[in-house]
């Protein structure tokens, strides 16, 4: 968890390759129609990005998508964390394949705006402990097009009092066997081999 904590932290301070607020006091989507394009990562070069929302003022549950794309095919992982941590509750974020969208491209600033989102079933859902963060460990994902969920419910703000969630994507390649383990195998084989050929 302090792993988790860390990376909020840094996308807070500033830190992420790529940042984006997407609305202030704004009326949250409830449904996947609405999203912020992340842009494509590519798995082999460990790519990262930071994403974020703010409010003020604003109570209730709220669901905001992000969509990202990966290629090569490889690990992914998200974590969030809301601040202040005792406005916050059911904070928690799903990430599921994505059948259909449209998206707007990104700018150094802004991700670009998704429409026409359609999601397939099957979707991976974090645990929420503490209430105020959230984290999805690292997933084997093809190559393709997935999005994600950022939902909870904000209790308790006064109309002038901001809230906000950041969080962190990351993707990295699929494990490489190690060379022991690769020669340990060989071993393995050969000698399968060898009692296979003395047997005939």
């Amino acid at each position: 968890m302090k792993k988790v904590l860390l990376a909020g932290a840094l996308a807070l301070a500033g830190f992420g390759t790529q940042a984006a607020v997407v609305c202030d006091s704004c009326d949250y989507q409830p449904s996947p129609s609405v999203a912020s394009n992340l842009g494509l990562h590519n798995t082999l070069t460990d790519d990262n990005s930071t994403f974020s929302n703010a409010t003020t003022g604003q109570n209730g549950a709220f669901s905001n998508w992000w969509v990202f794309s990966i290629d090569p095919a490889g690990l992914a992982s998200i974590n969030a964390i809301f601040l202040p941590i005792r406005n916050i509750s059911n904070f928690a974020v799903d990430l599921l394949s994505v059948d259909d969208v449209v998206c707007a491209a990104n700018t150094a600033f802004q991700s670009g705006a998704c429409s026409l989102l359609t999601t397939i079933g099957g979707a991976i859902t974090s645990l929420t402990d503490p209430v105020y963060a959230t984290v999805i460990d690292f997933t084997g994902l093809d190559a393709g097009t997935y999005a994600f969920n950022v939902r909870g419910t904000i209790t308790g703000l006064g109309p002038t009092q901001p809230a906000s969630y950041t969080g962190n994507l990351q993707v990295n390649q699929l494990a490489v066997p190690e060379p022991g383990s690769l020669l340990l195998a060989g071993l393995g084989l050969m000698g399968l081999g060898w009692v296979t050929r003395r047997k005939a």
